[in-house]
């Protein structure tokens, strides 16, 4: 923007100014207080970020926020942003996405619903403190191991009017494979997310990864980790074009993609699932799941 271009939109009424950054994007409106002064003022307004700050924010466990929280709206969507919030039993997180404003969820271990089958009576799942996943920030410290097990079926559930409306929502499973991990390779799991009727259904394998290559034309190579304890013939494994492989994440987890769901709004529970109930399987171990914008 050219000086006297910027001199003649400084001219215009604050109100004017704030109206127009408050139907614009929270990225945006970070972007907008950096052109000049006016523009400054009319951006970190509670005007603008009573619009941009989401209203319909969940409730917070005790001492989450401070006794004496940001004084402006913008301070309160910095403050919501920066760093996750934990709700009442603090099983479950919440953060706005910075760039939308959109509520984000992650569901913890203990916040997941874990189904399980198995012919022998023992404690099949585990909850303890991981290795090398320290509670740094607001991540749990905590994962499920789940072993030994003939049906599995794992899933959150979340009310639909607790997400942003007109938002396109991707769920994540973050997950390791265990030192002695069996038949997350074949048959593939069907994981789904959405609601009733209205679900997105794919195949994911959990026993292998995607490697991405640097070249712009050539498409990830998808790799099945080999295990000692496999029951079943890797060269067997059908083609898995249309099936969904984790990806290794920075600090030595994998994420996995469940789904993609649009909330339009109105009433009723949200759940996202993965299930395999054809043949024994073990050692996974779940840290939560994500849900982002």
């Amino acid at each position: 923007m050219d000086a006297p271009a910027a001199c003649e939109i400084e001219r215009l009424p604050e109100d004017l100014l704030m109206h127009v950054i408050s139907l614009t994007s929270p990225a945006d409106a970070f972007h907008t207080a950096a052109v000049s002064r006016a523009f400054h003022a009319a951006a970190d307004s509670d005007t603008v970020w009573s619009r941009l700050l989401p209203r319909d924010l969940p409730q917070f466990a005790k001492r989450e926020l401070p006794r004496k929280p940001p004084s402006t709206k913008k301070g309160m969507f910095r403050r919501l942003s920066d760093e996750p919030a934990l709700l009442p039993g603090k099983y479950v997180r919440m953060q706005l996405d910075k760039a939308t404003g959109a509520k984000c969820f992650t569901f913890s271990a203990s916040a997941l619903q874990i189904t399980q089958a198995n012919d022998a009576h023992t404690p099949l799942i585990r909850v303890g403190s991981v290795p090398g996943y320290s509670k740094r920030g607001k991540r749990f410290s905590q994962a499920a191991e789940i072993g030994h097990v003939n049906i599995l079926e794992i899933c959150a559930k979340i009310q639909r009017n607790i997400l942003s409306q007109n938002t396109t929502y991707v769920a994540y499973m973050v997950f390791k494979l265990g030192p002695r991990f069996y038949s997350f390779d074949f048959p593939f799991q069907e994981a789904s997310f959405g609601v009733v009727g209205s679900q997105s259904i794919r195949q994911v394998c959990l026993q292998g990864y995607v490697e991405d290559d640097d070249g712009a034309d050539v498409p990830p190579r998808k790799h099945i980790v080999p295990s000692s304890y496999s029951i079943y013939n890797h060269n067997a494994v059908p083609p898995q074009k249309n099936v969904v492989f984790p990806r290794k994440k920075a600090d030595g987890w994998m994420e996995v993609e469940l789904g993609e769901f649009h909330n339009e709004g109105g009433d009723g529970e949200v759940s996202i699932s993965l299930i395999e109930t054809t043949k024994p399987k073990s050692g996974l171990i779940v840290w939560g799941i994500v849900i982002r914008s």
